[in-house]
């Protein structure tokens, strides 16, 4: 790169041209996706590097990059776009100017969506947390103030938060299940790390405090979609503990009697009973508390 364009992307002036261009390539890009022309795809990434090497980085067009790897992370469920969506994350994990926390945030999500999709076709992942794992990343990563949630995300909040209650359970009995996510998908691994000592600290209040949260998302729901929802926390409280075992059932069928049985006795507890969890303490001192 020579050293007038080098000066240019820090002090220079924006170059109208090649944020038209940069624009250009963006949309091209929509266009090879929606016809599948998966060659003009990896070409026209490669041109976007060529745009941004040569523009100038300020806090606008770096909004307009950090917008566009947003909408194009959700097309990775079409297994040959990830290459090409690999090569421009790894693009700009390699140019120094794009270090904000914005955009390290924005490329985190992407490596992480990523993580999933590769996750989900991991012949040798915990088949249940396979399939909680991906709207909880999506949810940590969005960050998307509450007062801006559309509708979908809504419906989003409230999912991820029903799963992390599932995978909660699930982890705290079971912690050796996210072994291989914590040794080969990294960025997947930062949204659970914090959880899992909260599971296995205070496996009640964490609990009660998702329980809060879907309460409180099911309800703005609702609300959306003129439905009804749960008109008790304890009514909540019965259908989460309903779903979990009926798709641990689903998972596990070999298990499926042991499963409905744990599942009577996390219905029927008292405080003075021996958690059902397999703690060995009394409910009131465990998930209880």
């Amino acid at each position: 790169m020579s050293l007038t364009s080098e000066i240019r992307r820090h002090f220079g002036k924006d170059d109208e041209s090649g944020i038209k261009k940069l624009k250009e390539d963006i949309q091209k890009i929509y266009k090879d996706i929606e016809e599948e022309n998966k060659r003009e795809c990896a070409s026209d990434i490669d041109k976007i590097c060529e745009d941004l090497n040569d523009l100038y980085m300020d806090e606008d067009n770096e909004t307009m990059v950090i917008e566009a790897i947003q909408s194009l992370s959700f097309y990775q469920k079409y297994p040959w776009f990830r290459k090409a969506f690999i090569k421009l994350l790894s693009f700009l994990e390699e140019d120094y100017y794009l270090r904000t926390d914005a955009m390290r945030h924005v490329l985190d999500s992407g490596w992480a969506s990523n993580e999933t999709y590769a996750l989900s076709e991991d012949t040798k992942a915990d088949s249940f947390v396979q399939k909680l794992l991906p709207d909880i990343v999506e949810d940590y990563y969005i960050g998307i103030p509450e007062d801006e949630l559309t509708s979908d995300l809504l419906e989003l909040k409230r999912d991820a938060c029903i799963k992390r209650f599932f995978l909660g359970r699930y982890i705290y009995r079971n912690l050796s299940c996210l072994d291989d996510i914590k040794a080969r998908y990294q960025y997947i691994y930062r949204t659970l790390d914090k959880e899992v000592e909260a599971v296995k600290d205070r496996p009640g209040s964490y609990e009660r405090e998702l329980e809060e949260e879907i309460f409180k998302w099911s309800k703005k729901v609702a609300q959306e979609q003129e439905a009804k929802t749960f008109s008790t926390s304890q009514q909540l409280h019965d259908s989460l503990i309903d779903t979990y075992y009926k798709n641990l059932s689903a998972e596990f069928p070999d298990e499926s009697d042991e499963l409905k049985e744990e599942c009577l006795k996390w219905k029927k507890i008292r405080g003075n009973d021996t958690c059902p969890c397999g703690s060995g303490k009394k409910f009131k001192k465990c998930h209880g508390a």
